[in-house]
């Protein structure tokens, strides 16, 4: 078993030493040589395993190189540096762990397709920008990392991003994403400035949006034809908002805890959609409840001033939330 005594005290800051003709069993070493603990993976710092021992590691039986690590849950404390993964990796998964400090990923494997370092303690900026060309997926949620996102230079390959629960800031741009992303979460951050929500990519089925400092209108009317879920709850935003030409396909919309003002028309809504939350805005007026798709399982109303009367059938198993209303609910309560 070679050990490579270099690793620990490699001042990396001095230069990237020769990346290339490292082999792959001292690129891990280096990978990991931040962790404290790296025999929760069958690592060891003084007494390094050949990394075919590791647990979590796939290695291609023909190539003989690392191609995927999933390391979820393995109770990892320390920091990692991600320029020393192999080249060879196309997925990492690192969810569920005590990971700290900051992840450069300007400097990833050229192939690589699926990140997740989510439920972590990972702080400073996340620079997007510099992904590489083939990635499909990278998930950075529930973690400390701070600072802009920039959403305009992603790869073209991307289909899902989820950096839910940190800390961004500033505002976004939604208007040049990846024609092929389907899921999008940029919820529960301090994220502002208005949202255009015209341009999104015709691929998106998921756009979670909710608990961040967003104002400003929103205009519905021009979604992506497939978009199944838009949550919006808990920002900022304010003016009225036209239901009338939402996506066919969408399943819930959640408006919620907003300023929204206006009436509703609730009489074309998409006849598969099964929740509607507009409660605690300031929607007015007497709405017509009686074109209420049959898909409808839950329609909340609370906390607006919005009037009018709803028909409930014994047969129907439905929710209709109304406290603080001036809408009146008749039938099985």
């Amino acid at each position: 078993m070679l050990h490579f005594p270099f690793i620990n005290s490699a001042d990396t800051s001095l230069g990237r030493i020769d990346y290339a003709s490292l082999p792959q069993q001292a690129l891990m070493e280096i990978f990991i040589a931040g962790i404290e603990n790296p025999e929760a993976v069958g690592g060891n710092h003084e007494e390094p395993k050949d990394i075919s021992e590791w647990d979590g590691v796939e290695i291609d039986s023909e190539t003989e190189n690392v191609i995927a690590i999933n390391w979820n849950n393995q109770h990892l404390r320390g920091s990692i540096d991600v320029q020393w993964l192999p080249a060879t990796v196309s997925k990492v998964s690192l969810i569920k762990n005590y990971l700290s400090g900051t992840a450069d990923l300007t400097r990833l494997p050229a192939g690589l397709t699926d990140l997740a370092i989510s439920t972590n303690d990972f702080t400073g900026t996340a620079d997007l920008s510099l992904l590489p060309d083939g990635l499909k997926m990278i998930a950075l949620d529930n973690n400390n990392f701070s600072g802009s996102l920039e959403l305009r230079k992603l790869p073209s390959s991307l289909q899902k991003l989820d950096t839910r629960n940190n800390v961004f800031t500033e505002s976004i741009s939604l208007g040049e994403l990846p024609h092929g992303l389907t899921e999008l979460n940029l919820s529960y951050n301090w994220l502002r400035g208005s949202l255009d929500l015209r341009s999104l990519p015709r691929a998106l089925n998921v756009l979670q949006l909710q608990n961040n400092q967003f104002t400003g209108s929103v205009d519905l009317a021009h979604l992506p034809d497939g978009l199944t879920i838009l949550h919006c709850f808990l920002n900022q935003l304010s003016g009225s908002v036209d239901l009338t030409s939402l996506p066919a396909a969408l399943d819930t919309l959640t408006l919620s805890k907003n300023k929204f003002t206006g009436r509703v028309d609730l009489t074309r809504l998409p006849k598969r959609i099964c929740y509607l939350h507009l409660d605690t805005n300031n929607f007015s007026g007497e709405t017509d409840f009686s074109h209420i798709p049959e898909s409808l399982k839950l329609l909340n109303v609370a906390n607006t001033d919005l009037s009018g009367e709803i028909h409930r059938k014994k047969t129907q198993r439905r929710i209709f939330l109304v406290i603080n209303s001036n809408v009146t609910l008749h039938g099985m309560t």
